[in-house]
């Protein structure tokens, strides 16, 4: 049977074949050169367009004198700053690799990041440098190099120090045009949620497209004329491509927080008046339930774009209507949908489309999808009325991945060959695709759970479970019994200071009670309700599940509501 294949609604891409900083620097929307693009938001410092270029050519100088040559790879770990994405785009003005590591990394993964990017060099930020001296201990390969302040504590020259003593006209090292696709730009490693984490290698084309990609389908918030507010980890490819890459592209002025802070950025929020956010799910629970909201006025706000993890329906309904009731304004929240091997971004809903908010949008340009049964590999079928029936998404498009670094094992077991020979990549993602091509995502394939055989989806509970007063996160894992030869729910909450007021069981027992009226029979948390302080997340908002089922390994017969 041929594969069924979903394309974008959108024009092909212009074929550009440049180096990523070239393209950067081209300046498509005639940013003058004093605009601020990068601002701190604790000290108020700036850096101007006409500032970045001089500092990435003067860092790209100082970099090529220490001995960074064209492809090699350089980790790079800093909280975000206003001189990260220069620092990025000096290491790209090398020829070189740029490989992010998440600023809570601790030395035990900075070190297995390291031994798989093979980085020579490792620019660091001096909060961080004892974790990176820990980390290289095994490791005499690896030269560090301070990332902020003049001098480092043998008197070397830092990063910092190197962008503005070293000649600004200093030509960047470019690639030919035939080797964009093949030539790595940045090296993000996956998540590692459900399995040790894995370089993705991006292509300087994968990410020239996917800035191509980000500014023709999100073209309400790439005007080059909006200021927003970010604490996205510039590490994580979502704050990577719309802060490092896209915002320098089209020239938006972008505050950055150097972590989440909820005063912070809610004060920032109210200074700058951004009209639009890209967040995460945690910080839309924020929105929706904290009391702090009420003391700032958001109400310039009209969009979040919402993405990194699932956003359910309640909680995105939850924080519009709260929006409404404070301010009298309509916010629209927005979904997108991507990941670290897509570069990210893969469909996204249009401001314009509101009535698609259930879902993470239409196809982006020049991608294609498929909707699989992963145990048959065949396409599925679709319903009477032109949507696919649920299966796994796989994509193909210029902005993904060509796989893995070091480990064909995985490359090859991340993507699928057609009739005709074509690669595409398989998502891990099980979702449907509707009659109009917007994209839904149910749930990822390693997270199902099934009872009796029955399709339990943890995300839907969670959103259930949120809708409850008295809760304030969810998670829902699922766990196996032997006696029973079947996966039981369960489910796990952070709860309200009101409800950790009153006896334990009893608000389990409520809650449990609520939950079942509202869910169908094999949909209950027969496995148990339990209360947590907090539910463990990574820095961008995905739950991490294996901890919890970790803890249900370990936990012993003992009774109770509480681990």
């Amino acid at each position: 049977m041929p594969s069924k294949i979903y394309r974008s609604s959108y024009p092909p891409l212009e074929d550009i074949n440049s180096d990523l900083v070239t393209y950067l620097f081209s300046n498509p929307k005639g940013t003058p050169d004093d605009k601020p693009i990068y601002i701190d938001a604790n000290t108020g410092a700036a850096r101007t367009y006409g500032e970045i270029k001089r500092r990435t050519r003067s860092l790209a100088h100082g970099l090529r004198e220490l001995g960074v040559k064209p492809r090699d790879v350089v980790a790079f770990m800093s909280p975000n700053s206003i001189d990260f994405p220069i620092t990025c785009y000096a290491i790209l003005g090398c020829g070189a690799t740029v490989s992010p590591v998440s600023a809570a990394y601790t030395p035990m993964e900075l070190e297995g990041q390291l031994e798989t990017n093979g980085a020579k060099y490792l620019i660091v930020h001096s909060s961080l440098l004892e974790t990176a001296n820990r980390a290289v201990k095994r490791n005499s390969t690896v030269r560090i190099i301070q990332a902020d302040g003049d001098r480092d504590i043998g008197g070397n020259p830092t990063a910092e120090s190197l962008a503005s003593s070293c000649p600004p006209d200093s030509p960047l090292v470019s690639i030919k045009p035939d080797e964009a696709d093949e030539r790595l730009s940045f090296m993000c490693f996956s998540s590692g949620t459900t399995g040790r984490a894995k370089g993705v290698m991006t292509s300087h084309k994968n990410m020239v497209s996917n800035a191509q990609q980000s500014v023709a389908h999100l073209s309400e918030e790439l005007t080059g004329k909006l200021t927003t507010v970010t604490f996205l980890p510039f590490s994580h490819i979502y704050g990577l491509t719309m802060f490092v890459v896209a915002n320098m592209l089209v020239g938006n002025t972008a505050v950055i927080l150097s972590r989440f802070e909820p005063t912070l950025f809610l004060s920032c929020i109210q200074k700058y008046r951004p009209e639009s956010l890209n967040l995460v799910p945690p910080v839309m629970l924020l929105l929706a339930k904290h009391p702090l909201v009420e003391k700032y006025d958001l109400s310039s706000l009209k969009r979040v774009i919402c993405a990194a993890a699932p956003l359910s329906a309640e909680l995105r309904e939850a924080v519009e209507a709260r929006f409404q009731r404070l301010y009298g304004t309509r916010l629209l929240g927005l979904q997108a949908w991507g990941m670290t091997e897509t570069s990210p971004i893969g469909s996204a809903v249009p401001a314009d489309r509101p009535d698609k908010r259930h879902t993470v949008g239409n196809i982006t340009p020049s991608m294609e999808f498929r909707v699989v049964e992963p145990e048959t590999m065949q396409d599925v079928e679709s319903e009477a009325d032109g949507s696919s029936k649920q299966g796994e998404l796989w994509c193909r498009g210029p902005n993904v991945t060509k796989g893995y670094y070091r480990n064909e094992e995985a490359t090859k077991s991340g993507f699928a060959r057609d009739e005709d020979g074509r690669l595409w990549f398989r998502t891990g993602d099980i979702g449907l695709i509707d009659k109009d091509g917007f994209l839904i995502i149910v749930d990822r394939i390693k997270e199902m759970i099934k009872y009796n055989g029955l399709q339990v989806i943890p995300s839907e509970l969670e959103g259930k479970l949120l809708e409850h007063p008295d809760v304030e996160d969810a998670c829902v894992v699922g766990q196996w019994v032997e006696e029973q030869a079947t996966e039981l729910p369960v489910g796990f909450i952070a709860v309200t200071s009101k409800a950790k007021a009153k006896d334990e069981k009893i608000v389990v027992d409520e809650i449990n009670h609520w939950l079942n009226g509202r869910v169908a029979n094999h949909k209950k948390l027969r496995g148990g309700l339990y209360i947590v302080e907090a539910v463990p997340k990574s820095p961008t908002g995905k739950i991490l599940r294996r901890q919890l089922k970790d803890v249900l390994k370990a936990k012993s017969a003992k009774a109770g509501s509480r681990l």
